[in-house]
C-alpha cells in the first residue's frame, strides 16, 4: 500500500485541482482589467466632453455643423488667435485714444457662411483655410479702419 495522499488522487481531480487554481490566479487579472476598463471609459468619455465643450466656444456657420477633433483643435487655436489680435489691436488704439468695432464687424463676417468648416479627405480642412483667410482678412479690415 502506498501511504502518499498524491498516489490516492486521479488524474481527473489533479485536473480540475489545477484547473480551480489557474481560475483563482486569474481572478485578479480579471478584475484589474475589468477596473482598466472602467477606468478607460471614463477617461474617454472626460475627452469627448473636453471636446463638446470646446466645440461648443467655436463660432461656425452652421452652428450645428459636425466637427473631427481635429477640426475642433485646429479652429479652437485659430479663433483664440484672433481674439488674441483683437485684444492686441484694441489696445495700440486705446492707446492712441481710438475704438475700433473690428468685434462686432470682423465676428459677423466670420461667422458667414462663407467661412464653413467642412474636411477634405486628406484629413487637413478646406475650411479651416477658409477660416484662416478670412481671419486674415478681418485683420486687415480692422487695419484699413484704424487708419481713417
Amino acid at each position: 500500500c502506498n501511504s502518499d495522499p498524491e498516489s490516492w488522487i486521479t488524474p481527473r481531480q489533479r485536473e480540475a485541482a489545477r484547473e480551480r487554481r489557474l481560475s483563482d490566479d486569474s481572478r485578479p487579472r480579471v478584475v484589474r482589467r475589468i477596473f482598466t476598463n472602467s477606468r478607460e471609459r471614463w477617461r474617454q468619455q472626460n475627452v469627448n466632453g473636453a471636446f463638446a465643450e470646446l466645440r461648443r466656444l467655436i463660432p461656425t456657420h452652421p452652428p450645428d455643423r459636425k466637427l473631427s477633433k481635429n477640426d475642433i483643435l485646429r479652429l479652437a487655436l485659430r479663433y483664440i488667435s484672433f481674439l488674441d489680435q483683437i485684444l492686441t489691436d484694441q489696445d495700440h488704439e486705446d492707446r492712441q485714444g481710438r475704438a475700433g468695432n473690428l468685434l462686432e464687424d470682423g465676428l459677423q463676417g466670420a461667422l458667414s457662411p462663407n467661412y464653413s468648416c467642412q474636411s477634405s479627405n486628406e484629413g487637413d480642412s478646406d475650411g479651416l483655410m477658409e477660416e484662416q483667410t478670412g481671419l486674415q482678412h478681418l485683420h486687415l479690415q480692422h487695419l484699413h479702419l484704424r487708419s481713417r
